[in-house]
């Protein structure tokens, strides 16, 4: 059997990719990122093709403020290209959304066997663009209505649909999608990457976020529960560590409360030393496909605040690990904020269990495995 995989970005294909080639059957890895940092994952440079030029133009228009115009064209010049160099004899494709549409079709033409499966990070792009609007009840498009309807073709015309929660899953049965289509596969974690550490009792409670500060993610709303927690007396501390989404915030807007550590975007080998120094992980989303900051959190000792609309109903169990919240609901955050700093003394537990629970199922290993067993059930038959 060969699989190939091509993703515009990284996301979790280079984890895929690392187990496929130890299983020996990773055909291919074609990626938007330099060979370098695939292979960094442990596949050989003869396995990648790199296709940059997206990534260039994608944070070009991030630091410009451009946005989605110069996205959506980003996306069709990976797309493009990957359609003229992947290979197109492997049995299995792993294609992520929004860079897959030219890419199934030139496959299509020449090997009418192959099984195409669509890598979906996030909810039904029709549930995305409707969850967006709900931030500020806006009517403004939130999604580039071309890459829709994009989207929409590539889940047509593919022949599986991989997704990560149980919420982006049911986000495509909502939507008509037949379930025979989609397989759940949530993510993993690198256990050794994220070592766990005990969470002692401080004096203040310390709250975190990793991750880019945008609209989806809702950061604002964590900033207003905490500013009103402060100044009525109680006493948290908010560290983030990301990226700005442009037009949402800045570091001049974090700069007005004298509660948030931010320490800037921070790279992934640095990033336990963040969740050491953090008792709670937020993860606030409107709409998150899972979230793999979750289990690095988890892995690293943290309890877990989560919204249903990401990973956490998957991984959580209320009061026993973490607490999941509605999306847009800051009573129902700053009930839970409150229940960890009255609870204080069942955060170290809570983080044990975190780290428990992704040594039995979510490393990159299972994760691998589980697709493994999925692509060979549909070999066979």
């Amino acid at each position: 059997m060969k699989v190939s995989i091509s993703v515009g970005g990284r996301f979790h294909a280079f984890d895929m990719a690392g187990y496929f080639y130890e299983a020996g059957i990773l055909h291919e890895l074609v990626t938007g990122y330099p060979k370098s940092v695939a292979e960094n994952f442990g596949i050989p440079a003869k396995k990648i093709q790199s296709v940059y030029i997206n990534e260039i133009i994608n944070r070009l228009t991030s630091k410009l403020g451009l946005g989605y115009p110069l996205n959506f064209f980003a996306c069709e010049i990976y797309d493009y290209i990957s359609s003229k160099i992947i290979k197109k004899d492997s049995d299995v494709y792993f294609i992520w959304s929004g860079y897959a549409l030219k890419t199934i079709r030139a496959i299509r033409k020449v090997n009418k066997n192959a099984i195409i499966i669509l890598v979906r990070g996030s909810a039904h792009i029709i549930d995305q663009e409707q969850l967006l609007r709900k931030i500020d009840e806006s009517s403004k498009e939130q999604i580039d209505k071309r890459m829709i309807n994009k989207e929409l073709q590539e889940y047509e015309e593919s022949d599986y649909i991989t997704v990560p929660s149980k919420f982006a899953h049911d986000s495509f049965i909502s939507q008509g999608v037949p379930k025979e289509k989609l397989f759940l596969n949530l993510l993993g974690v690198d256990l050794k990457e994220f070592p766990f550490k005990v969470k002692n009792p401080k004096e203040k409670l310390h709250i975190g976020y990793a991750g880019i500060i945008s609209k989806q993610k809702n950061i604002k709303g964590i900033i207003s529960v905490l500013s009103d927690l402060n100044e009525s007396g109680h006493e948290c501390v908010f560290h983030i560590a990301g990226d700005f989404e442009e037009g949402y915030a800045d570091v001049d807007f974090l700069k007005k409360y004298d509660f948030i550590n931010y320490v800037g975007k921070l790279p992934q080998n640095k990033l336990h030393l963040f969740y050491e120094e953090i008792d709670v992980f937020i993860l606030n989303s409107i709409q998150d496909g899972f979230g793999m900051v979750l289990l690095q959190a988890m892995s690293s000792g943290c309890a877990i605040i989560a919204t249903t609309n990401t990973g956490g109903p998957d991984v959580i169990k209320n009061y026993e690990n973490g607490i999941t919240i509605p999306i847009i609901d800051n009573q129902s955050l700053k009930d839970a904020i409150l229940w960890f700093e009255n609870n204080r003394e069942k955060i170290a537990q809570m983080g044990l269990r975190n780290r428990e629970i992704t040594e039995s199922g979510f490393t990159w290993n299972d994760f691998g495995q589980r697709n493994l067993v999925f692509i060979n059930k549909l070999i066979n038959n």
